[in-house]
């Protein structure tokens, strides 16, 4: 978890110097939007290259469904693409389930999901729901799953299955190269190539940095693709933005020439959260390229546990 006050801190990642920043975001000009109606006049498949004919195109969602309801689409992606995502879409639903009971968002058939963690040695699994009413619901397989703090909080874990991190990373990189104007897709083609690599070189920086809102902002999902605005050699090119219920993330597309130091700016934070002591942002690490284990922990405030958590 990376928790700063105004001041920078940094970390190592590979040997390249990370700086994360708030107040960098006015450098980056929004260049493609997920509200924006996206018609491609193309013969093949952006992703691969594969000619398009009526039963190699799909009209699937650019932004997968699991994110909310949303009525996105696309024209310009082959069926082969699209199932080989939706193998990759498996990790981001897995990854997505806590996030969306938290921010009690339905899936399309308008329900929220239902929540079971691993076992872990217990005899029964941690179970979460939401019921009609909107009250967090289910049973504990330890205590250590709802745990208080110092403050009066409690920290509600979510104990994940396993997840392919590394697709997690490319669902994002996958509708961050959608949302692309023609002519900088082109002039940036060789993103594409992560899309089919399983591992992970220099070019890369598969980090996802993640903040969630005290209520639910955004109802329905928003991508937002950000280009670098002014010149400046430390900083990545472009960045990508979904903004879905009470969570902002944030990825940083592939690097061309990487430096040995990477300026990074935060989900905008202080526009959506405003001045405040102290800004959370949780870090996560997208480097995996196996299906993995992780815990995703959320706060909540004690006084309002006695009417929405019932436990």
């Amino acid at each position: 978890m990376l928790t700063t006050k105004y001041d920078t801190l940094s970390y190592s990642y590979k040997g390249i110097k990370v700086f994360p920043r708030l107040d960098l975001l006015r450098i980056y000009k929004t260049i493609g939007h997920s509200t924006n109606t996206i018609i491609r006049n193309t013969e093949n498949c952006i992703f691969c290259g594969d000619e398009l004919k009526t039963n190699n195109k799909t009209h699937s969602h650019l932004i997968p469904e699991l994110f909310g309801k949303n009525s996105s689409r696309n024209n310009f992606e082959c069926d082969g693409c699209n199932e080989l995502s939706g193998k990759w879409e498996s990790s981001v639903g897995t990854f997505l389930t806590p996030i969306r009971i938290i921010s009690r968002m339905k899936n399309k058939r308008g329900r929220i999901p239902k929540f079971k963690s691993r076992l872990d040695g217990f005899d029964y699994p941690t179970e979460i729901y939401v019921d009609e009413s909107g009250i967090f619901k289910g049973k504990l397989a330890t205590l250590d799953d709802f745990r208080p703090q110092e403050d009066g909080s409690r920290k509600l874990v979510f104990r994940l299955g396993r997840a392919n991190p590394f697709h997690i990373y490319k669902v994002f990189l996958k509708i961050a190269l959608s949302l692309m104007p023609e002519e900088v897709l082109q002039k940036e083609s060789w993103m594409k190539q992560h899309l089919f690599k399983e591992e992970i070189d220099k070019q890369l920086f598969p980090y996802m940095f993640k903040v969630f809102t005290d209520k639910i902002i955004f109802p329905k999902p928003i991508f937002e693709l950000k280009r670098l605005a002014v010149h400046h050699k430390y900083h990545p090119q472009y960045l990508m933005i979904a903004y879905f219920g009470k969570t902002m993330i944030e990825i940083v597309l592939p690097i061309k020439k990487p430096k040995k130091k990477i300026v990074i700016n935060m989900p905008p934070i202080l526009e959506i959260q405003g001045a405040r002591q102290h800004y959370e942002v949780e870090k996560i690490d997208l480097c995996d390229t196996e299906n993995t284990k992780w815990d995703m922990t959320f706060t909540l405030q004690i006084n309002n546990m006695s009417k929405d958590i019932k436990f």
